[in-house]
């Protein structure tokens, strides 16, 4: 399952998702990169002047955080 919350603070919004799911060590990428989707989110965020963190293990689930700032 999957949860998203989405939070409006007076400087930001953040955007949380979180899965109860299998994980992955993030800085594991087996055979090269897989895809440019992690880091295309990041590149993104970070023109709005925001962040994306990934936190995630192996049998732990993923949770995605994206704080974008409101000025």
């Amino acid at each position: 399952s999957a949860a998203l919350t989405l939070t409006y603070l007076d400087d930001q919004v953040v955007l949380d998702i979180a899965d109860d799911g299998h994980g992955f060590d993030p800085a594991d990428t087996p055979g090269g990169v897989r895809g440019h989707g992690l880091p295309a989110m990041r590149v993104r965020a970070r023109q709005l002047g925001g962040t994306l963190t990934v936190e995630s293990a192996p049998g732990e689930g993923t949770v995605l955080s994206a704080a974008i700032p409101l000025t």
